[in-house]
């Protein structure tokens, strides 16, 4: 008999409504890590939403990789005020394959 492996979960950590239908949603994995996931509202009758994940979501390692998103977000934001013309080089965080291959369950 094979071993099962854990269950990976997520839990929401913070939501920004993009669009009337789109989200982009952080969350904590049970594994280690953040995820941020583009999320799709569908409305299905009056009062009733379902909420479906889109393939794809980034992957980013620990804290620092939360602080090196929030660097370049603020960075950006201060290139589009004007503050500076110039592009800063940023860490990249690797992909890592096996990430993009979980699939979660219960991930609603």
């Amino acid at each position: 008999m094979s071993e099962r492996k854990p269950k990976v979960t997520y839990t929401e950590i913070a939501r920004l409504e993009v669009t009337p239908t789109r989200n982009i949603v952080i969350s904590a994995c049970s594994q280690g890590g953040y995820t941020i996931a583009q999320q799709v509202a569908i409305t299905e009758s009056p009062g009733k939403v379902t909420n479906i994940f889109m393939k794809g979501a980034i992957r980013l390692e620990g804290l620092e990789g939360l602080i090196k998103l929030r660097d370049a977000i603020n960075h950006t934001i201060a290139v589009e005020n004007g503050e500076y013309k110039e592009v800063l080089p940023f860490e990249s965080v690797e992909d890592d394959e096996e990430w993009d291959n979980i699939e979660p369950e219960g991930w609603e």
